[in-house]
């Protein structure tokens, strides 16, 4: 093996220890985006108090907000509607930057498979 080859392996394995480390990156953001879908989710769909046996509301998506005579139920006031707003959109940035680090990471390994398969390792 040449000097060139070497130098041509080792920047191949730096250029996939990058693409990896952007695709871990990536995979982590998009795991706490997903976290965050599920907390919002477990919000609306468990009663409050569900495991300390206090609250008696049902889950936001199946209490009434209001009654007949249009006074809004104790339970609906009580909800953490700007929480639950707030996690999920800070869920979509973190979302996109996720996906964006993953894809950057595959491509850039494809890429770099595909020219070192068309060089045969040589530049």
């Amino acid at each position: 093996m040449g000097d060139a080859e070497i130098r041509n392996a080792e920047l191949h394995r730096k250029l996939l220890d990058r693409a990896g480390k952007w695709k871990e990156r990536g995979i982590g953001l998009l795991i706490l985006a997903a976290l965050m879908w599920g907390y919002v989710a477990w919000q609306l769909l468990m009663p409050s108090g569900a495991f300390s046996g206090g609250g008696g509301c049902y889950g936001l998506l199946f209490e009434k907000h209001t009654y007949g005579d249009g006074s809004v139920a104790r339970c609906a006031v009580e909800r953490p509607w700007p929480r639950l707003l707030g996690v999920l959109g800070l869920s979509v940035p973190v979302s996109i930057v996720g996906a964006v680090l993953y894809t950057k990471g595959s491509v850039s390994m494809l890429l770099s498979h595909h020219a070192m398969a068309l060089t045969g390792g040589r530049r």
